[in-house]
């Protein structure tokens, strides 16, 4: 039997009791994961600190950093945090690592915003970094952006060799990088620009597009010895509308593409989009996983309340 899809929604705003309150019915759902990205003007909190109060707060679900920018934060940082967490947690982190993407985040803070092809060269030295560090053997390490003098990581995980990585993006290169490293492949648009929300990012996540990025994981693995039907492979739902009718969902779609400058044609054939009643939503997410092997949803920011009844079908809709 096909597994259920997976899923995963970004961590509410911290708060007092009723973060709790929320995160327990998150906690008792079909959810997967709950996640945190890593943003410092859009963001509402730190995603280390976040992930830390995460762990002691829930007993299930993993926590998934979505992702961690390498350039905010030197590796042996990065490690130090996402090993403890997965203590706290039990083994319930997936680490998740980005090259960095967002112009206007990189210019508030003073941070040199290198071309693309050196932020992910960093990144992938980062990883090498980070990997060997969970090792618990000494790390002697001198690369092209990192010096490591000896250095023995602890704690030790709780997951060996260590938590899966989350690797990802809309180009080539990233996802080069997700197949030879990567236990869960993020499929996304193109953020070369810089920005998102546009109708290019939903454009860039049509069947014959993301059919591309896919074959790029896959050949990857390929050619470092995994196998590359052990991942899985993650797509973000930029905008999901569920309705209560079959005859609310032509005017939800439309109302949705308009926000975003696309016709109701590409949204309704974008794996960025999701409209429809529970059942019309199992059926689009089925049939993409049918058909180009994404296995996993990200839901971003979308409300859990709105969502829970999709996400308890998801969690139960093997074929």
């Amino acid at each position: 039997m096909t597994p259920p899809i997976k899923t995963a929604l970004y961590a509410p705003k911290a708060g007092a009791e009723a973060w709790r309150d929320r995160l327990r019915a998150m906690d008792d759902s079909g959810l997967t994961a709950i996640s945190v990205s890593d943003h410092f003007l859009a963001g509402h909190s730190d995603p280390v600190a976040a992930l830390g109060a995460l762990a002691t707060a829930t007993r299930r679900l993993r926590l998934m950093s979505l992702v961690l920018c390498n350039d905010y934060r030197h590796p042996v940082l990065t490690h130090k945090a996402a090993a403890t967490v997965d203590v706290l947690s039990g083994g319930r982190l997936d680490l998740g690592l980005g090259a960095g993407y967002l112009v206007a985040e990189y210019a508030s803070a003073g941070l040199p915003f290198d071309r693309a092809g050196m932020r992910v060269e960093r990144l992938e030295e980062a990883i090498g970094v980070v990997t060997a560090l969970f090792s618990g053997k000494p790390v002697v390490h001198a690369g092209e952006h990192y010096r490591i003098s000896g250095i023995t990581g602890t704690p030790a995980p709780v997951q060996r060799p260590h938590p899966p990585l989350v690797l990802g993006g809309g180009g080539r290169r990233m996802l080069q990088l997700a197949g030879r490293y990567a236990s869960i492949a993020g499929i996304h648009s193109n953020l070369r620009s810089g920005v998102a929300y546009d109708a290019a990012v939903i454009e860039d996540m049509l069947p014959g597009r993301m059919a591309e990025k896919i074959g790029w994981v896959r050949r990857a693995a390929e050619g470092a010895g995994r196998d590359p039907d052990g991942l899985d492979y993650l797509a973000i739902t930029w905008t999901c509308r569920v309705v209560d009718a079959p005859r609310q969902t032509a005017g939800a779609l439309a109302e949705v593409c308009a926000r975003y400058g696309v016709s109701t044609e590409i949204g309704r054939a974008s794996a960025g989009l999701l409209v429809g009643t529970v059942e019309e939503c199992v059926e689009q997410l089925c049939e993409r996983r049918d058909r180009l092997g994404l296995t996993y949803v990200d839901f971003g920011a979308a409300e859990f309340d709105a969502l829970a009844p999709l996400i308890d079908a998801l969690s139960v809709a093997g074929r």
